[in-house]
């Protein structure tokens, strides 16, 4: 694969995971909202989405752990950001040779992986979506009582 492919390449799988942290984001800022109208009245809630608006992926992973009772999605969370950090900080610089060269083989031999973390962002994102909706549900609608 030819340098400008495989960068490509690269910022497509980049492009997942950044919408990974975006959802995170916005299941966090959720979740306090529904916290504070809660609390309304009765205690101070003073987080908010806008403290993790610049946070990296792993301080998101543990706030979100403390959000969610899905341990499973927080497992694949924790597996996903190993990945994303590969990508992330070693998957260009491993195809650069010393003397500056691009090392076709070596993009080549990434692709599998490339995809496989492109495919694993996307379902994660659908996890996330999912959870989410326990949130959303309680933030922007009354109660339903049990039948």
């Amino acid at each position: 694969m030819e340098r400008d492919a495989f960068y490509l390449r690269v910022a497509k799988a980049l492009s997942g995971c950044q919408l990974v942290e975006q959802k995170l984001k916005i299941y966090i800022t959720e979740a306090f909202d529904l916290v504070r109208k809660k609390l309304e009245g009765e205690f101070p809630f003073n987080l908010s989405g806008e403290d993790f608006e610049n946070a990296p992926l792993e301080r998101l992973i543990a706030t979100f752990s403390n959000l969610s009772d899905d341990k499973t999605l927080v497992v694949d969370l924790r597996k996903f950001k190993d990945e994303r950090n590969y990508l992330s900080h070693r998957a260009i610089a491993l195809c650069v040779n010393p003397d500056g060269s691009f090392d076709e083989g070596m993009a080549h031999s990434l692709e599998p992986r490339l995809l496989s973390i492109e495919g694993e962002a996307q379902r994660i994102w659908e996890r996330i979506h999912e959870v989410e909706g326990r949130v959303v549900a309680n933030l922007y609608f009354p109660k339903i009582p049990p039948a």
